[in-house]
Formats: structure tokens, sequence, C-alpha cells
């Protein structure tokens, strides 16, 4: 997938299409930057989704982030932050919570799907193999 970035599209519109293609995933805006395998202070979190890009970043030029099940999360992180300046945090569903995704950086954006389609799996189900907990991602 590709995602179109352009200063007058909102946040929700980029977590929408975001979203679409990974349901147990969403990305989440902050008005500062975080480290590889750190995460970001809830403080900064946008929470108006009507938001546009514009007003994050003033100077924001039009572009494409090419998103692929095998793209590395902090890479995907990494392609916002230096090629148009957006901060943003990938989330993962974890039953019904969501978890930031700062230690789990390194999975794929296929592996970090899968892992949160897994949470919402019932584990009264005997054919279910229960996974290790990862509570590392618990930020």
């Amino acid at each position: 997938m590709s995602m179109h970035i352009s200063p007058n599209k909102s946040i929700s519109d980029l977590q929408n299409a975001f979203n679409a293609a990974y349901p147990h995933l969403k990305l989440q805006f902050f008005s500062k930057a975080h480290g590889e395998n750190k995460g970001s202070f809830a403080k900064f979190m946008i929470h108006d989704r009507n938001t546009t890009l514009a007003m994050l970043n003033p100077e924001l030029r039009e572009g494409t982030v090419s998103i692929v099940p095998e793209t590395k999360t902090w890479a995907l992180e990494q392609a916002f932050e230096t090629e148009f300046q957006l901060h943003v945090q990938v989330f993962r569903q974890s039953g019904s919570i969501w978890l930031e995704t700062s230690v789990s950086d390194q999975l794929t954006l296929a592996e970090q799907e899968a892992k949160g389609a897994r949470s919402l799996l019932s584990f009264d189900d005997p054919t279910i193999a229960e996974e290790p907990g990862d509570y590392r991602d618990q930020e």
C-alpha cells in the first residue's frame, strides 16, 4: 500500500487508511519524536483526529510512504519522521487495549498484525496454543 501524504490530509485520513490494511494496528501521532525501542509520552499524543498534517508540520511537502507487510515497525516510524517530520508511533491491539510497540520495533507490520489478531482469540479453545506473554510491550 502507498499512503499519500499532503498538508490538507487529517490525522484520521492516515489512521483510517492504515487501519484498513492492518486492522489490529493503529498509527498515533505525537508532537515530539521518539527513539528506536523508546516509547512516546502520552502528554505529547495528538488527540484531535481532525488535526491536519500542515498543523503538525507547516513546511510539509507532499509525498508517499510505501507500506508493505515486511516493513519493520521502526522503519515505518522513521519514514514518517525523516521524510515528513511527522512523529508517529505504531500501536498494537492486545485484547481490549492498545499497546505501544516500542519494545517490538524490530517486528514487521505483518508480525505485529498477527500478534494483535491472536490477542483476540479465545484461549478457552483447546485447539489454540497460548503464546507466552510479552510483558515488555505493556508501557
